[in-house]
């Protein structure tokens, strides 16, 4: 599973990357963006950059004083390999497991990482594993982490700061995806609210159209989902086993998972408080039996699968126009039948 999930995160930023320099591809932070909130699997043409042009892009990034993330995303940032799978790894990464995770990049335990160490990271994920970490080709991440001169140390804070603004900047992309386009532009649909949740999990396409068919029949119009609740709904899925334990435990206790026990468990696993129409939105949806309650095999056995079935989802995906067409018509068929 693992060597599967390695092979498949290869071929899509190989694919998805829009930039070459010296052998290498490059995504830029438009490329990172597309990639995280597309289903679709395609190829990008590839732009060769020459010397110049690579040592602007670099020279431009600017290093704040006060740790700031943001230009990773921009359209002139450089985002190598080994960036793009550091990147995606802490895109599901738990507040509280934040500090394991530097505590292992941090191999002296000093309390910083330096460049060395993270490039002792990197070689996992580059063919050439020898020399000197430091005759890596410059990333717009490695500048900001380690500033121009690669003398600078990421601390603890700053570590936190990365994962925040990544995790802040690819859930509002996703969010807007979503967005009316009309009127309540900071806000959501509860059919788009499903699709950004569904999308994450492991549900057929039967199930997914069912679903999205029951949020329409009763939220057809309702634009009621705003970036906050949307942001603590996937801080919980971030925090899925830590919430999987705790409903288990009343599961085997014989308690029922009403409205109730589900906020108090989300809140005990992430520390935010579900709103009530996220709660009932959820119960809605996901309570087939119609008893007011959920069972493990309503909601946890959905939505615990996510990034190993994203990838796998955006490289099944067809990508020629016949595949595309025979995909359109039998999804409609499925939805047919839903």
């Amino acid at each position: 599973k693992q060597w599967y999930q390695r092979r498949v995160r290869g071929e899509n930023f190989s694919a998805r990357a829009s930039l070459e320099y010296n052998g290498e591809y490059f995504m830029t932070g438009r490329d990172f963006i597309e990639g995280w909130i597309s289903d679709d699997y395609y190829e990008k043409s590839k732009i060769e950059l020459y010397e110049s042009e690579y040592l602007t892009m670099i020279d431009s990034v600017r290093v704040p004083r006060e740790p700031c993330f943001n230009m990773l995303f921009s359209s002139t940032s450089l985002i190598s390999y080994p960036d793009y799978v550091f990147l995606r790894s802490i895109l599901y990464r738990p507040d509280d497991l934040s500090v394991k995770s530097f505590q292992m990049l941090d191999l002296d335990q000093n309390g910083y990482i330096t460049i060395d160490e993270y490039y002792a990271l990197c070689k996992m994920f580059t063919k050439n594993d020898e020399g000197d970490p430091k005759q890596h080709l410059r990333t717009t991440l490695r500048v900001l982490l380690f500033d121009h001169n690669d003398e600078d140390v990421v601390s603890l804070d700053k570590f936190h700061r990365l994962l925040k603004d990544v995790q802040r900047n690819c859930l509002k992309a996703e969010f807007n995806k979503f967005r009316s386009k009309v009127n309540k532009s900071d806000m959501i649909s509860v059919q788009g609210f499903m699709r950004a949740l569904l999308r994450r999990t492991k549900v057929s396409q039967i199930q997914r159209a069912r679903f999205i068919d029951k949020s329409e029949a009763v939220y057809k119009t309702l634009d009621a989902i705003t970036f906050k609740q949307f942001q603590s709904m996937i801080n919980l899925l971030n925090n899925f086993s830590d919430f999987e334990v705790a409903v288990r435990m009343y599961q085997i206790a014989k308690k029922p998972l009403g409205r109730d026990v589900f906020k108090r468990a989300a809140y005990i696993c992430c520390g935010e408080h579900l709103d009530d129409e996220i709660v009932d939105i959820l119960f809605y949806i996901f309570d087939e039996a119609g008893d007011g309650h959920l069972s493990h095999s309503e909601f946890v056995n959905i939505m615990k699968e996510k990034e190993t079935n994203v990838l796998a989802q955006q490289k099944e995906t067809p990508h020629t126009v016949g595949q595309y067409f025979r995909k359109c018509v039998r999804n409609e068929m499925l939805r047919s039948y839903a």
